[in-house]
């Protein structure tokens, strides 16, 4: 398998799985207005509640990884091209989840994206 197949693999069971479950803890523990005000909401820290923020958010997770994935197969020249048309699109994508749930937790999505771009620069001074 080469690297970029590598790299995908990694970011999807790996990577995506613990940030989707780091960010299904935060947002189950800290008061905000997507599990306080839900009249369905059991309790705010309701398992059932973890599991279905984890699957909204694995697949986001899923979604930026493949969007790399595809940045990375179809530019081949420059790490800064490629780092900076998938920030570019992670950033339109969280901009349009945002304007859906009209909640600013959303923004820790951010942080994923640094996470794949450090594995990306990792990954690429390791060829």
């Amino acid at each position: 398998m080469d690297k970029m197949k590598k790299e995908l693999v990694l970011n999807l069971l790996g990577v995506s799985l613990v940030l989707s479950l780091l960010y299904s803890f935060l947002i189950v523990n800290v008061d905000n207005q997507l599990v306080t005000e839900a009249p369905y909401v059991s309790d705010p820290g309701g398992a059932v509640i973890f599991v279905y923020f984890f699957l909204i958010l694995y697949v986001m997770h899923l979604v930026i990884s493949l969007v790399g994935f595809a940045v990375k197969k179809s530019t081949k020249s420059s790490l800064f091209k490629r780092l900076f048309f998938f920030n570019v699109i992670g950033l339109i994508i969280i901009g349009i989840v945002y304007f859906i749930v009209k909640e600013g937790i959303v923004f820790f999505l951010i942080f994923s994206l640094a996470v794949y771009s450090l594995i990306s620069v990792i990954n690429h001074r390791m060829d």
